[in-house]
């Protein structure tokens, strides 16, 4: 007990003696000129999806001549990518549902963006800037989200600043589906990536004598290992012989442990380390197939990354990037949870190990086409000042 009490207060003491040196900076900032200022409010500032999407909106809003500045409730790795670009980053919990301080570090910008559902206290505590409440969650916003607030009965309430939004963005039709079930007025912002296919040496590849299929992404429930495991083990032995599977990514808990306990024999299977930004694009060098089998997933950098990369794409019919896909020409869509369905499609790309290179080559267009980060520049700046 003393000892929370503790870490307590040096808490309020580091949070304390950062806004002293926040407000410095603050004052600073309102100093630089720029066609407009825009705040960026974010839950986090880990290298991971959604803070990763609010990075490439940052740059875009330089690029439009325009000034950034960003809050987060807590500090984190993405911060130094921020402030390589001259963005000033203020964190601080206070952040998230103090009006005074929200109004203090954004209250003077022309436009705001709320990231994510969880900042969803700034679309109706911040005044004066215009916010944008860009959204990269789908059915968990009324399964978890949604349904926790009914309970415990939060203010203020997020199904109702939801319906109240005056602008409001999700990363693809799949999550626009759920949003609009409460707000009709939701817009579609699709996430991009960097093209560093050249660079990396990203081009269509014929697989070796076994297809290596391959998923990316933490090892939980959500992200649907399990129905991959099963999947494989409902292919035929000769199918079987001719493809390996390998699985990327973080291995937390007791789902991960008992799943990779689980596939002792399959002898397919491959557990691989989680991967970095600095051995990612190994990842899709050394494999031919990508998938995604998430049982939720409002969109799916994974899916985006792969399509730059000249990779056929298998994907859940629950995530939002299976627009990417077109059936039988660059990939398949299986029914989300469903290994009868993936272990199909699965099939199908054996079938056609000689067509895999021109598979990866339509994939290529559809990045082209929809993720590159010209059209999510233009995308996002038209969604912002609207």
């Amino acid at each position: 007990m003393l000892g929370r009490k503790i870490k307590k207060l040096k808490n309020w003491l580091q949070n304390r003696h950062n806004l002293q040196l926040f407000r410095l900076r603050l004052a600073e900032d309102r100093q630089k000129t720029a066609l407009y200022r825009a705040v960026l409010i974010s839950h986090e500032l880990s290298a991971t999806g959604a803070p990763l999407m609010l990075l490439a909106a940052a740059e875009a809003i330089l690029a439009d001549g325009g000034s950034v500045r960003v809050l987060a409730y807590m500090d984190g790795p993405l911060r130094e990518k921020f402030e390589k670009l001259g963005i000033p980053v203020f964190y601080h919990p206070g952040f998230r549902d103090n009006a005074r301080l929200l109004n203090e570090f954004g209250g003077d910008c022309a436009y705001a963006v709320a990231n994510t559902a969880v900042a969803y206290p700034a679309v109706s505590l911040l005044k004066g800037p215009r916010v944008l409440w860009w959204i990269h969650e789908a059915q968990v916003i009324e399964k978890d989200y949604i349904a926790r607030f009914r309970q415990k009965k939060f203010r203020p309430d997020l199904e109702q600043t939801l319906r109240q939004a005056g602008k409001l963005a999700v990363v693809s039709d799949y999550a626009r589906e759920i949003a609009a079930k409460y707000n009709p007025r939701v817009e579609v912002i699709h996430p991009a990536v960097a093209d560093v296919a050249k660079e990396q040496g990203l081009q269509p590849k014929q697989p070796a004598e076994k297809i290596r299929f391959a998923m990316l992404g933490a090892v939980c429930e959500i992200k649907g290992q399990d129905v991959l495991l099963k999947a494989v083990r409902l292919l035929p032995a000769a199918y079987r012989a001719q493809a390996e599977f390998h699985i990327a990514g973080r291995r937390d808990g007791a789902f991960a442990e008992d799943l990779a306990a689980e596939s002792g024999d399959l002898p397919e299977v491959v557990w691989e380390e989680s991967r970095s930004r600095d051995n990612l694009w190994d990842f899709y060098r050394e494999n031919d197939v990508i998938m995604v089998a998430s049982r939720d997933e409002s969109f799916s950098l994974v899916a985006l990354e792969a399509c730059m990369a000249s990779r056929p794409l298998i994907i859940s019919s629950n995530a939002g990037a299976k627009f990417l896909v077109r059936p039988g020409e660059n990939g398949g869509i299986f029914t989300s949870g469903s290994a009868e369905s993936l272990s199909e499609s699965i099939s199908e790309m054996i079938d056609r190990r000689r067509d895999l290179p021109e598979m990866g080559r339509i994939s290529r267009r559809e990045y082209e086409k929809w993720g590159t980060t010209a059209a999510f520049r233009k995308s996002f700046l038209m969604q912002l000042k609207k």
